[in-house]
C-alpha cells in the first residue's frame, strides 16, 4: 500500500523538528550558534547524500522534504545573524554566514559525491 506524500513529510518533519529542538535545548548558549550551525550541515549533508538518482520518492519525502526540512532552519539562521549584528559582532555575524553557506554547500557536494553519484551528460 502506497504511503500518502503528506504523511510521510509530517512525519519526518515532526522527527526533524523535534531532533532541532533536542539539540538546540541541549547545548548551552554561546556567542557563536554552533547547535543551529551544526543541524543546518547535517540536513546540507543529509540532503546532498539523498537526493541522488536512484533515491524512492518516498524517502526523499520522509528524510528530505520531512526530516530535513524540519531539522534545518533558516529563519533560526536569519534571526541568529540579526541578534549577532544588534551586538555590533559583525565578525562574527559574517563568519556565521560564510560557515553557514560555504559550508552547507561544501558537505552537500561532498555527501552526494560519497554516495556514487556521477553526473552524466546528454548528447
Amino acid at each position: 500500500m502506497a504511503r500518502p506524500p503528506l504523511l510521510l513529510v509530517a512525519v519526518g518533519g515532526t522527527i526533524g523538528a523535534g531532533l532541532r529542538w533536542a539539540v538546540l535545548e541541549a547545548t548551552p548558549e554561546a556567542v557563536f550558534p554552533w547547535p543551529v550551525l551544526v543541524v543546518n550541515l547535517v540536513g546540507c549533508a543529509l540532503l546532498g547524500a539523498l537526493l541522488g538518482p536512484g533515491t524512492p520518492r518516498s524517502t526523499r519525502l520522509l528524510v528530505g522534504t520531512g526530516l530535513c526540512g524540519g531539522l534545518t532552519t533558516f529563519s533560526t539562521f536569519a534571526v541568529e545573524v540579526a541578534r549577532l549584528l544588534r551586538a555590533d559582532d559583525a565578525s562574527t555575524a559574517v563568519a556565521y554566514m560564510v560557515a553557514s553557506v560555504v559550508g552547507g554547500l561544501a558537505v552537500a557536494i561532498a555527501a552526494r559525491a560519497t554516495t556514487g553519484y556521477r553526473r552524466t551528460t546528454a548528447c
